[in-house]
C-alpha cells in the first residue's frame, strides 16, 4: 500500500453485489448539513432515533470533518477473497483514495471534486475492458468514492440530502431481534430505491439495513452488521454480511479491519 495517498495535508488527485450500486451511485459521497426528512420532519421520531444513531456513532462528529483511513476486506460467497483495499476519505469528503486488490488485480485510485485518477496493475490508463471490470467506467469515474462514501459512513449518511424518512419509527424484529426501524425513500433525483435501517432500541446502535427496487416483489437485499471498528471516536458497524431479500441467499461479507482518524 502507498500511504502517501492517506496523507491528510496532501489534496488527492486525480459489483460488490449489484443490485446495490445504482443507488450508491446517486447518492455519491458530499456532505450535506440537511436535517434527514428536512423541513418539519426534523422533530419526528424518525429523524430524532437516527441523530441517536449518528450520536452513539460518531459522537464527535468526526465523520466528514477530520481524514480517515481505514483497512477493509470483503469476501465472497464463496469465502473467497473479494476485495482487500487502504481506504482514505478526506476532511472534504470529495477527497478520497483507494490502494489495494479488487477482482483479481491491484488498483489505485484517487478522486477529488472534479477529477479523478486510476491505474490498474500498475497501468495508469487501463482499456475498456478492465475500466469495466474495475467498476472505473460508473459515474464518470467517481464510483468508488460513491460506494465507499455510503457504506462506510453509515449511519451518518442516512443524513444526506435527498433522503426522505417516514416521520414514525416501527418497531419490528430483524434477524431474531427486536429493532426499531426507520423507512427512507430518496428524492426522484437521487434514487428510486426503498430503505429500511435497523437500530438497537436502548442504545440506538445500527444493526442492519434492507433495501427494496420493489418491495411488494420482495426483491432487493438486507445486510447485517455485528461488532466494532472503533478509533478516534468513531464506532463503525465492523462485519457485514449480505443476503438476498428472496430466499435468504447469502452474497458475501465485509469487514473493516481497523479505523484510524488523522
Amino acid at each position: 500500500m502507498h500511504s502517501r495517498l492517506f496523507d491528510p495535508r496532501r489534496r488527492l488527485a486525480g459489483r460488490p453485489f449489484g443490485s446495490l450500486l445504482l443507488l450508491l451511485t446517486a447518492l455519491g459521497c458530499d456532505a450535506g448539513d440537511e436535517t434527514p426528512g428536512g423541513g418539519d420532519a426534523v422533530d419526528a421520531p424518525a429523524a430524532q432515533l437516527v441523530e441517536r444513531s449518528i450520536a452513539f456513532h460518531d459522537p464527535g462528529g468526526v465523520w466528514g470533518s477530520r481524514a480517515i483511513e481505514m483497512v477493509w476486506f470483503g469476501t465472497g460467497s464463496d469465502g473467497g477473497e473479494r476485495v482487500s483495499v487502504e481506504l482514505g476519505f478526506g476532511a472534504d469528503e470529495s477527497d478520497f483514495a483507494l490502494s489495494g486488490r479488487y477482482a483479481g488485480a491491484s488498483i489505485e485510485y484517487e478522486t477529488t471534486r472534479e477529477s479523478w485518477s486510476a491505474s490498474v496493475d500498475g497501468q495508469p490508463s487501463p482499456d475498456e475492458e478492465t475500466r469495466a471490470r474495475m467498476r472505473l467506467d460508473r459515474e464518470a469515474g467517481m464510483f468508488w468514492r460513491s460506494y465507499y462514501g455510503f457504506l462506510a459512513g453509515l449511519p451518518m449518511k442516512i443524513a444526506d440530502p435527498g433522503a426522505r424518512l417516514d416521520p414514525e419509527v416501527a418497531e419490528t424484529t430483524f434477524e431474531g431481534r427486536e429493532v426499531h426501524a426507520v423507512r427512507v425513500t430518496y428524492d426522484p433525483d437521487v434514487g428510486g430505491d426503498i430503505w429500511y435501517f435497523y437500530f438497537d432500541p436502548a442504545t440506538a446502535e445500527l444493526v442492519g439495513c434492507r433495501f427494496y427496487h420493489d418491495e411488494s416483489a420482495n426483491d432487493g437485499e438486507y445486510i447485517t452488521f455485528e461488532g466494532r471498528a472503533e478509533g478516534g471516536g468513531l464506532r463503525l458497524p465492523r462485519y457485514r454480511e449480505w443476503y438476498t431479500n428472496d430466499g435468504d441467499r447469502f452474497l458475501g461479507s465485509d469487514e473493516i479491519r481497523s479505523v484510524r482518524v488523522r
